[in-house]
């Protein structure tokens, strides 16, 4: 591998925001909790990655291998509470620990926690609306040289739909569709290991859904995808404000699983892989959760039953 492959391939690891699911998009809600009821989950996975996109200073994304393949074990841990019968609170705490990676790599650390509001619009239809901020850690509770932290703090607002696919087929259709706003911070340059500036990332387009099929009352298959696509991130230099030439940002993901919902379990198991993108890694992965970890043990002792998916 030529020493620019070597040097993006750490920029990649460096920036592991680029190379993760989102956190908040992985488990969006589609129902409220009842007044003054609480629950929480700890989700847990391992992600791997042997190659990724690089988009060039002359605008050409190319995928490239790395010298050693990436393995991360992620876990998020997730509390709610029933602020009203229509509006839950949530915290997402997300974090890694890497397996592998390039010669000399390593990390273990929380990356940045998401704080949402999420509320009824309507029930018929079913539109549940969300908005969301994300507070950056800086890689404060990070150590090692890998890092899923992001240094611009981030609103974020989406609506989920949840409707049948017609009448009587039994499939439903979960649907979101969400706008990030960044604001600036400095941060490293595109490309540039050594150079930071003052940047900013434009808005960013995010969608998820899927097609819910019904087995049994129980059990639920679930098949869709994720879409996250922004434009080119601005940085300052010299008082001017300019983009940075290939630094555009997207990836697609394919994601399907089941949800297995009775008296003594709610576990929903997913399979990530990604189909394609720009300056992201090509991913694939596994995320569980429902596993009986319970978030709000660490608050009170009694929770509400979930209410969620």
């Amino acid at each position: 591998m030529s020493g620019f492959r070597i040097m993006i391939s750490l920029i990649l690891l460096l920036c592991g925001t680029a190379l993760s699911y989102d956190p908040l998009y992985y488990d969006n809600l589609t129902e409220a909790l009842m007044s003054m009821q609480m629950e929480g989950d700890v989700a847990f996975g391992y992600f791997g990655s042997n190659s990724y996109w690089w988009t060039d200073s002359l605008g050409n994304s190319e995928e490239y291998e790395y010298s050693t393949s990436l393995g991360v074990i992620r876990f998020q841990f997730l509390g709610r509470y029933g602020l009203t019968n229509s509006h839950t609170l949530s915290v997402i705490i997300p974090g890694f620990v890497q397996l592998q990676g390039s010669e000399g790599s390593n990390g273990i650390g929380i990356a940045d926690p998401w704080i949402s509001l999420d509320g009824w619009l309507t029930r018929e239809p079913r539109i549940f609306a969300r908005g969301a901020i994300r507070i950056p850690l800086k890689g404060a509770l990070e150590s090692g040289d890998y890092s899923e932290s992001d240094r611009h703090f981030a609103f974020d607002g989406a609506m989920t739909i949840v409707s049948p696919l017609s009448s009587g087929s039994g499939i439903n259709i979960e649907a979101t569709a969400g706008l990030r706003y960044y604001l600036s911070a400095w941060d490293m340059l595109h490309g540039e290991r050594r150079d930071s500036a003052e940047t900013k990332p434009p808005v960013e387009l995010r969608l998820s859904g899927f097609f819910v099929l019904p087995v049994n009352p129980e059990l639920s298959l679930r098949l869709g995808g994720e879409v996250a696509t922004r434009g080119e991130t601005e940085a300052q230099i010299a008082g001017i404000w300019s983009g940075q030439t290939g630094s555009e940002f997207s990836y697609q993901d394919l994601r399907a699983g089941f949800s297995l919902n009775n008296t003594s379990l709610d576990v929903t198991a997913e399979v990530f892989y990604r189909l394609g993108g720009e300056n992201t890694a090509k991913e694939w992965g596994l995320m569980i959760s429902g596993t009986g970890l319970d978030f709000t043990d660490l608050f009170s002792s009694a929770t509400g039953s979930s209410g969620t998916r």
